[in-house]
Order: C-alpha cells, then sequence, then structure tokens
C-alpha cells in the first residue's frame, strides 16, 4: 500500500496538472447533479448553508451552489490548460 501511494505522490510530483484536471472533472460530477437536482450535490452541509437554504429556498440555493460549481469547474480546466 505504501508503494502505491509513493507512485502516486510521484506520478503527481512528475506532473501536477493532473490535479487540476481532477480538481475540474470532481466540479463537473457535482455540476450535473445540481443541474440534475441530486441531493448528494446540493444538500447543505454547514450552518451558514442551511440558514442561505432556509432563507432564500430551494431553487435559488441550487442555481447558486451550481454557478459555484461551474466557476469551480471552469477553474479547474483552466488550470490544466494553462499549466500544460
Amino acid at each position: 500500500m505504501e508503494k502505491v501511494l509513493n507512485d502516486i505522490k510521484g506520478f503527481f510530483t512528475e506532473f501536477p496538472e493532473y490535479i487540476y484536471l481532477i480538481i475540474g472533472v470532481v466540479f463537473l460530477v457535482l455540476l450535473i447533479g445540481a443541474l440534475k437536482n441530486k441531493n448528494w450535490a446540493i444538500d447543505p452541509e454547514s450552518g451558514n448553508q442551511r440558514l442561505f437554504y432556509q432563507w432564500f429556498g430551494h431553487k435559488v440555493f441550487r442555481v447558486f451552489i451550481g454557478f459555484v460549481y461551474l466557476l469551480g469547474a471552469i477553474a479547474g480546466f483552466s488550470g490544466f490548460f494553462l499549466y500544460l
């Protein structure tokens, strides 16, 4: 197990642009979940998010979180392509 972790660490040390690609893919999956109205992508986790969710409702919270996920995906993919 330690050898596998060292190999992964060595790979990401040699090719750090793939970290941005992974971040972009994760945010893209979350964005798709928010667009499809899945609870695992929209569920408010912290107290501040729950307060925002209660004040503005499900639809506004979903649109806001979707926009944040979109920005994260754009930033991740931009970082990947700019790093190449």
